[in-house]
């Protein structure tokens, strides 16, 4: 049997933080077991909160260093970052918009399938020593369900959906020549191969490759009120992530729940092992328990949430697919192991098995951080990693 294991990020985490996660993990897990496949599910873009209309709610926003924080550049290369953990995250996405018709969905596999890289291509690729990488990401593409999911929505033009694909190739090519040992090549490498393959597939559009921004709602609160009312913007900036994506979860979560399925159904294998954090751990618990979501999950058999609050919410009735009864029983279909990885210090953590009974081993550790550096800190502890890598087996 072979397994696939997949990392669901918790609130508040944008790209730069996911990436540097995921790889942590993959290297505790793939450390004991070098051929699982490891992979994540990266929904703070696609699902976490903005400001919609660029902080119009917040008084003063501007004024009071608002938004200062962003920088168009390093939300760029946050972008890649995730990419070179799964390169087809922006095809993924792409599920969501309206469905095509059949004609402009087989003109854009037709030309998926038929793309060879012009002479201009090739010789930068060979030049960079990636050519042999570049045809094994193509080749992974063609086979690649979120490709064929994609099609479904591509529209006439398909600018959009050749970007993803030429962002994708760029960086599986990327990936898969670092994973070989081979040294990553400066980031003007990559724009140059990466602007190459765009003018291969006619996929110039700047609107299509849209950068990844930190974002936020106004939920702080004022540490004293001068300083509140001269930094309040700022404040806002840095506090409303951690909330405002559990908030947006309460009205949306059907989007993260949908997008997790989508990517335990291109896992490779027939078992997946689903790793949550935090609010991850919710939109995990509640996909398993929703009959009509966990049809797209059925390959999962082993769940581990760690630092979640899905107990917490069960015991409060604030799960939208799991209502509270005294009993705690979880649906049929909901998988039969269940590990949950709590720390006393996190504050944000809580046992599941008083909840939830014998269907849901507690796993308690002592990061030894104080909260907050706590609910973040699990993925160091080498104590957990033993165990958890033990329990999947």
């Amino acid at each position: 049997m072979y397994r696939s294991v997949i990392f669901v990020h918790g609130t508040g985490v944008r790209a730069k933080k996911f990436s540097e996660t995921l790889t942590k993990i993959k290297g505790k897990l793939q450390g004991q077991a070098p051929d699982l496949d490891v992979r994540g599910v990266y929904w703070g873009d696609s699902h976490g909160v903005r400001l919609n209309l660029g902080g119009l709610s917040i008084p003063d926003y501007h004024r009071t260093h608002g938004a200062e924080k962003e920088n168009a550049e390093d939300a760029r290369l946050g972008h890649w970052a995730v990419l070179y953990l799964d390169p087809w995250y922006d095809l993924r996405l792409l599920r969501l918009a309206p469905d095509a018709t059949a004609r402009d969905e087989r003109a854009f596999l037709a030309t998926v399938n038929g793309y060879r890289p012009r002479p201009q291509t090739a010789t930068a690729l060979r030049g960079a020593g990636l050519d042999s990488y570049f045809d094994l990401a193509l080749a992974d593409l063609r086979r690649a369900p979120e490709l064929r999911t994609a099609a479904k929505t591509v529209d006439r033009s398909g600018v959009q959906h050749r970007a993803a694909v030429a962002i994708g190739l760029v960086a599986h090519t990327l990936a898969a020549a670092e994973r070989d040992g081979r040294a990553t090549p400066v980031g003007q490498v990559r724009d140059t191969l990466h602007s190459h393959v765009v003018g291969d597939l006619s996929a110039q559009d700047r609107g299509a490759e849209k950068p990844f921004k930190k974002v936020a709602v106004s939920l702080a609160a004022p540490i004293a009120t001068w300083y509140g009312q001269q930094h309040r913007g700022a404040m806002s900036d840095g506090a409303a992530p951690l909330t405002g994506d559990i908030l947006r979860y309460q009205v949306h979560g059907r989007g993260m729940r949908a997008e997790i399925a989508a990517v335990v159904a291109s896992a490779p294998g027939d078992a997946v092992t689903l790793i949550g954090h935090s609010l991850g751990g919710i939109a995990c618990v509640e996909l398993l328990a929703d009959a009509e979501g966990s049809a797209g999950a059925g390959k999962v058999d082993q769940l581990i949430t760690v630092g979640s609050q899905a107990s917490h919410l069960y015991e409060l009735d604030a799960l939208a697919c799991l209502p509270f009864v005294r009993e705690g029983e979880l649906p049929a279909q909901f998988p039969e192991r269940w590990l949950n990885v709590f720390d006393r210090r996190d504050f944000l953590s809580y046992p599941a098995q008083p909840v939830f009974g014998t269907r849901v081993q507690d796993l308690p550790v002592d990061n030894r951080q104080p909260f907050i550096e706590s609910h973040s800190a699990y993925w160091d502890n080498d104590a957990m990693w033993e165990a958890v890598t033990a329990w999947i087996g």
